[in-house]
């Protein structure tokens, strides 16, 4: 019973051990020490067998080419993104599923033979998600290559956008098949408040209510088989185990009809050993279901333990199974049935919620407050009847072609969406949380499992009350120790470059609030990362009108409120979108207050002109000096040799630098540098760009002034002044993990940006 549960702890820690050697050795002899005898052996060879299994498959892993050909059918496409289903590809690649960014149209439903290019991945904070492929060449494959149950997938799916309102169709294919890309954003918003996006998900739930159904179904029908059949059948088999036995076909095809993923995986696993529990008259042990359906997929894909649903999935089973066994203990004292329910629903709700906390936070920044209350209301409008219902019906059109009363549906789905939304709408339904330390989740998660080690492992009950205090005071840790951290941060002045390619985008986090210095091409990295520090509203600078600094504009419009938009006077916006918003255009002597932190406009002035001016003229980018403590920092844009000619040396002096025009020799003014004297300067470009930035003579010249950082090579780059003017330097890359450099990444789990 323990290896299994042993070999899933061997194949964590084997993952763990690459970057923390010696504290998983420290961590095993204790682990070892608390079990003692032949569990303690079991513990011990397991953790040995699944360091070298880790050690042994992540090399395989780690190889990633840029290229793919791959053959595959269109699942759905949104603009120009569209999902493939891989049937196969060259070189092989885990993922079942790609996303590809063409500009040529490609027909929904048809397979094609693919040829594309990864996209490079820019290396930013909170930033998440696979790189896009993007398309070489599309050709038409001669055969589909799609299975029955790929159509009927696909049937069912155009049944339910057909037949359903728009607003409830996308979450009934999600709960039905998986396919979540037809959720309109506000109603994902609705689910993601209320703590009810579970429900999205093809889960235990859905398995655990086909086989309850079935199971029923066909014993009602057994047991009214003639009484000779009926007898001869029982003498093998109890007529509940013959429902079983008949039900796990239909759970295996709802698995194989179903999208992929590792939530289904697990919960058909553990369905399916449910049933062989049933049918050896063995009860199921929640651990070792769980352990064992972990196992299985670690064992084939041991990449999926870094994947947030995976990690999601299998720690809310954790959670709902240890307060499961806690109600066990006290569930004799509640002697009303409908009381004892409605305690066991909240139990399992908030053990889910809780458990499952940290790391969502950690990952997405909120956490729903509404979450039990709403489990109980339009979670079981919803799961029980909203659900149910559809099955019901979707059954009906697998087996005629007819989905009736689809009405009756809507109306359901409009009265719980409606009682969602209203829970939704309270102000505190959920609560924006900041960044969290990974060294923060590591201790809650650390606290967790001493607390699992307490109450199922030791006997004694000394024992167990000194590990249920050492979790409390670990949980204490992890909650104290990002609180001080914010607060030590929170009169600081934080400069973040992010990586956006061969483009430009700074955020500032000045003691009054956030200001946004260009989007990047796309506004795409630069929406993570405000929305992971909860901005709402924010001041813009648009350097100048090219689309490198400003193409993202408009999405950054969409998702924050603008209170003013800084710029020079010679960009043309879309008006649709500025829409009462104050645009300042600014000049040479210019000086904007924010708080504590000054704006010193030095470039351009009226007036100004050269041969080569055109609207769009690098020429034309706005040069400005900031100040907020004791330390100056200029932003020179995309400006050129003539216009940093221009700028008065007086003004200046500063010790940080961004790098004018990604580090192009046609910027380069050496007289300008050694009026500047700074001591870092920041160079934002792109890996492997077409125009050779930054250029070699440009780098060789401003190395011997300043200690050169570039976004192609360091990722995102912060820049943080206390406000006695300490100055610290911290780049992405310097916060991934080393393998084999135990205290060097110990140190890394407390680095917040």
């Amino acid at each position: 019973m323990p290896i299994i549960p042993s070999l899933v702890a061997g194949i964590v820690l084997g993952h763990l051990f690459i970057y923390f050697p010696v504290t998983v050795i420290i961590l095993s002899i204790l682990l070892i020490f608390v079990f003692k005898n032949r569990v303690a052996i079991i513990l011990a060879i397991s953790i040995i067998l699944g360091i070298f299994y880790v050690l042994i498959t992540v090399s395989k892993d780690s190889v990633v080419s840029e290229s793919i050909n791959f053959t595959g059918y269109l699942n759905n496409n949104t603009a120009n993104l569209y999902e493939f289903k891989i049937i196969e590809s060259s070189p092989k690649i885990e993922k079942t599923s790609l996303k590809v960014y063409s500009i040529q149209y490609l027909e929904s439903g048809k397979t094609y033979k693919i040829e594309c290019a990864l996209g490079k991945k820019h290396l930013n904070p909170y930033q998440y998600g696979d790189s896009l492929c993007f398309l070489k060449k599309a050709q038409p494959a001669e055969y589909s290559h799609k299975t029955v149950f790929d159509e009927t997938r696909e049937k069912i799916n155009e049944k339910i956008s057909k037949s359903i309102d728009k607003e409830i169709s996308g979450v009934l294919i999600a709960m039905t098949t998986g396919e979540r890309t037809q959720i309109p954003s506000e109603i994902q918003e609705d689910f993601r408040k209320t703590g009810l996006i579970h429900l999205l998900s093809i889960s235990g739930a859905h398995f655990g209510f086909l086989f309850t159904v079935c199971f029923f179904v066909f014993k009602f029908l057994i047991k009214r088989l003639p009484s000779s059949i009926l007898l001869r059948i029982t003498l093998y088999l109890k007529p509940s185990q013959m429902a079983t036995f008949l039900t796990f076909p239909v759970i295996f095809c709802y698995f194989l009809l179903v999208e992929p993923n590792y939530p289904s995986t697990r919960s058909f696993i553990m369905a399916t050993l449910f049933m062989v529990g049933v049918l050896s008259e063995r009860k199921s042990i929640w651990i070792f279901t769980v352990s064992f359906a972990c196992l299985v997929i670690l064992i084939f894909k041991p990449a999926a333990i870094k994947d947030i649903s995976f990690q999601l999935s299998f720690l809310a089973t954790v959670g709902i199974g240890f307060v499961s066994d806690i109600y066990k203990n006290f569930k004799d004292k509640i002697h009303n049935k409908i009381i004892s329910y409605i305690f066991l629903s909240l139990l399992i709700s908030l053990g889910a919620m809780l458990i499952t906390a940290p790391l969502i936070i950690y990952r997405f920044h909120y956490i729903s407050l509404i979450s039990p209350l709403a489990n109980l209301t339009a979670g079981l409008l919803i799961g029980m009847i909203l659900f149910p219902l559809h099955i019901f019906f979707v059954t009906i059109f697998t087996l005629t072609g007819y989905y009736p009363v689809p009405e009756l549906i809507n109306f359901i789905g409009a009265i719980s969406f409606k009682v969602m939304h209203w829970l939704a709408s309270f102000r505190y339904s959920s609560i924006w949380i900041p960044p969290l330390p990974k060294g923060a989740v590591a201790i809650f998660y650390f606290a967790v499992f001493v607390s699992l080690i307490g109450f199922y492992a030791l006997k004694r009950r000394e024992v167990k009350a000194l590990s249920w205090s050492l979790s409390f005071i670990l949980f204490l840790f992890s909650i104290f120790i990002p609180a001080f951290m914010h607060l030590k941060d929170k009169e600081t002045l934080k400069i973040t470059f992010l990586d956006v390619g061969q483009a430009e985008a700074i955020v500032l986090k000045i003691p009054s609030g956030f200001v946004l210095i260009d989007t990047g091409k796309t506004g795409w990295e630069v929406t993570q990362f405000l929305k992971s520090y909860g901005v709402k509203e924010l001041t813009v600078i648009i350097t100048h009108e090219q689309k490198d600094h400003a193409g993202g504009l408009e999405r950054v419009l969409k998702n924050f409120k603008i209170k003013e938009i800084w710029d020079t006077g010679y960009i043309d916006y879309d008006k649709e979108f500025i829409h009462n918003i104050l645009i300042r255009h600014l000049e040479r002597g210019d000086i904007l207050k924010i708080g504590s932190c000054s704006f010193t406009i030095l470039h351009p002035y009226k007036g100004f002109w050269s041969p080569s001016l055109t609207v769009d003229s690098n020429d034309l980018s706005l040069i400005f000096k900031l100040q907020c403590f004791k330390n100056g920092y200029l932003f020179t844009s995309d400006a050129g040799v003539n216009a940093l000619q221009t700028i008065p040396v007086n003004y200046l002096k500063s010790e940080l630098i961004k790098i004018p025009h990604h580090g192009s020799k046609h910027s380069f003014y050496p007289e300008f540098y050694k009026a500047v004297g700074p001591a870092i300067c920041i160079i934002s470009a792109g890996k492997q760009n077409p125009y050779g930035h930054p250029h070699k003579e440009v780098i060789a010249n401003v190395s011997k002034i300043c200690k050169i950082y570039r976004t192609d090579e360091n990722g995102a780059i912060q820049v943080k002044e206390t406000p006695d003017g300490v100055l610290k330097v911290q780049t992405f890359k310097d916060t991934l993990f080393k393998p084999f450099e135990d205290w060097e990444n110990l140190k890394k789990l407390f680095i917040l940006w």
